[in-house]
């Protein structure tokens, strides 16, 4: 029973990965369930066995996406606790492993996806990134590295959505230069931490 499940996990997690590439690079109405089934060397009835349908699919495929952003920021942000510098290495990382077809995804999730669904995916969203880079800002003023927001200090969750707005700003399309995106990302921690006078950051 054990092993029976274990090959399913392992090709479920194939049919996602291969999703994953198709939906990404062509748009998720021009990709069909055939052609998934056909490029990971699977009947139709056997995906159909693991995903009801392509919307079913398609949401597993931003679910696993946005999950995996989740615990990597997470990671990061345990692993450093020196404020400027946590912000810089979240920042750099967002930035390196970004989808490069983000405008796609965008535009796939507001014409395809029903209400419920796109809830679902907003919920998802908040989890991988607003909230890990809140807490950041949350950490900062508990331990009054940044203003409290009572004295018109800066708030968790808005200086997260700055940050993202950012990043989400024309720059290196994903995997490529590692150089401008160290650029960037010190750019928009000294921005939000420092307003316009851009301090030196540490590497």
């Amino acid at each position: 029973m054990m092993l029976n499940e274990e090959k399913r996990d392992i090709t479920s997690n194939k049919i996602v990965k291969v999703a994953h590439s198709l939906f990404m690079e062509n748009g998720y109405r021009a990709v069909s369930t055939r052609e998934i089934a056909d490029v990971c060397g699977l009947t139709q009835p056997t995906l159909y066995h693991h995903f009801k349908n392509k919307k079913a699919l398609y949401l597993e495929v931003l679910r696993t996406e946005l999950y995996e952003m989740q615990i990597a920021l997470e990671r990061i942000i345990r692993r450093y606790d020196d404020l400027e510098q946590c912000l810089y290495q979240v920042t750099y990382y967002i930035l390196i492993n970004k989808p490069s077809s983000i405008s796609q995804m965008f535009r796939d999730i507001e014409i395809e996806m029903e209400d419920q669904h796109r809830k679902q995916i907003k919920k998802w969203w908040i989890d991988a990134y607003q909230t890990p880079i809140a807490s950041i800002f949350e950490k900062g003023i508990k331990e009054a590295k940044l203003r409290n927001p009572a004295e018109f200090g800066t708030f968790p969750v808005p200086s997260a959505y700055l940050l993202l707005n950012l990043i989400s700003t024309k720059g290196p399309e994903q995997g490529e230069s590692e150089k401008h995106a160290k650029v960037q990302a010190k750019l928009y921690t000294s921005v939000l931490l420092y307003g316009m006078s851009f301090p030196e950051i540490r590497d």
